[in-house]
């Protein structure tokens, strides 16, 4: 999915919800989609579980992760 911007663009729900229910219990299956790839995260307010969720999502991705605090 390339844009999400309502709940009908994810298309099928029962998809969704599959999908989602995959990755929850398989959090490292997808890793080769972030081989070889950094994330660079910045961050204009501090929000700790917000950086954290989202260099976890990108580790379990297999992504390098970068985190700038400004």
């Amino acid at each position: 999915m390339k844009l999400f911007l309502k709940p009908e663009d994810l298309g099928d729900l029962n998809s969704a919800l599959e999908e989602a229910k995959f990755v929850k219990n398989n959090p490292f299956a997808d890793q080769a989609l972030g081989k070889n790839k950094t994330l660079l995260i910045i961050f204009f307010n501090s929000s700790l579980r917000t950086r954290i969720s989202t260099q976890k999502a990108a580790l379990n991705l297999g992504m390098n992760v970068i985190v700038l605090d400004v």
